[in-house]
């Protein structure tokens, strides 16, 4: 299965679903996989994914690597700087005829045997939407390279998601890729963090939907921990701002502290004068307000999702070590 691991991964004859190797047999295969990935470009974007854990997914992962590899450099081959012209029209309507496919085909595929991203621990689910990631990698290379050359409509990677797929992440899986440049770094400006265990009155206009910090906080010492980590892990700045990191999935952290925060018992339960429950979306608003974002969307993925926080929970040290009750 390894020639033309696209296609073949997803063939209704010889797809995935039809491989029943055990983990001892993958492991076998994995002792003698040497990957050796060569680039004849530097890539514009590259992919974050989950971790492949297990023997099945480490296999189909490298050989997946390895073939997308050798995609990207036929797409850099495909367009040399002595073409004419009418050579690259032709060129990228071949490329992106292959590349829409294989999208239109995986979707097929993933609808056909219910091999939803709700379930992306189990090997089959998380070993084709690897695959799927790697497919739109190299279309949006191809788009962003050579889109001059393009009669079809440039999408962004969200709308390739949505148009392809139907999905909405909450973290984007293909990223601008981080470029190393040589250079005299000026000496790091040390800023200091203050925590304030009041209302961010020199931040933040007031709103009346909004609970004051002394209503709704019931453990201040606890809360301005938590802060001063989630300032040192880069997650919110000196001025109480949230920090946008799409690579360190910054936002889904957020929405794991926003439950964490609530499982920790950081807020109190109701207000007294006048009565009143204080509820979950009390909570995210409040924060929200304080932090200066929106992270309804994340808290409620990871309020619903047991492993997926749990994963996360265990990959992130601001997680895992986050204070109960300070007396």
């Amino acid at each position: 299965m390894k020639q033309h691991i696209f296609s073949s991964l997803i063939s209704i004859t010889k797809g995935l679903h039809r491989d029943l190797k055990t983990e001892q047999e993958y492991r076998s295969l994995n002792l003698n996989n040497k990957q050796n990935l060569q680039f004849k470009a530097a890539p514009n974007f590259e992919i974050v994914f989950k971790r492949a854990l297990s023997e099945k997914k480490k296999y189909y992962k490298s050989i997946i690597d390895i073939e997308a590899n050798c995609k990207f450099n036929d797409l850099i081959n495909g367009f040399p700087k002595n073409a004419v012209i009418e050579e690259n029209l032709f060129n990228y309507n071949l490329f992106h005829t292959e590349y829409h496919q294989n999208l239109i085909n995986t979707n097929n595929y993933i609808n056909k045997h219910s091999l939803t991203r709700n379930s992306i621990d189990e090997d089959n689910v998380f070993i084709i939407h690897y695959l799927k990631a790697n497919m739109i990698w190299i279309y949006i290379e191809l788009q962003d390279r050579y889109s001059q050359y393009s009669n079809e409509e440039i999408l962004s990677t969200e709308e390739i998601y949505k148009h392809y797929f139907n999905e909405n992440l909450t973290e984007l899986e293909i990223i601008p890729a981080e470029r190393i440049v040589a250079s005299i770094k000026p000496k790091k400006e040390i800023i200091n963090f203050i925590a304030i265990q009041d209302d961010l009155l020199k931040h933040r206009t007031q709103k009346d939907n909004i609970l004051p910090y002394n209503t709704i906080v019931q453990n201040p010492k606890s809360m301005a921990r938590a802060e001063e980590m989630m300032f040192e892990a880069g997650i919110i700045d000196k001025d109480y701002n949230f920090m946008d990191n799409i690579k360190a999935k910054n936002k889904s952290v957020l929405g794991v502290l926003y439950f964490l925060f609530i499982n920790k018992d950081y807020f109190n339960k109701a207000t007294y004068k006048p009565f009143k429950k204080i509820k979950n979306p009390d909570i995210v608003r409040f924060l929200n307000h304080r932090y200066n974002t929106d992270a309804r969307k994340q808290f409620k993925t990871f309020e619903k999702n047991d492993n997926d926080r749990n994963e996360l929970i265990s990959n992130e040290y601001i997680l895992k070590n986050l204070p109960n009750q300070i007396r």
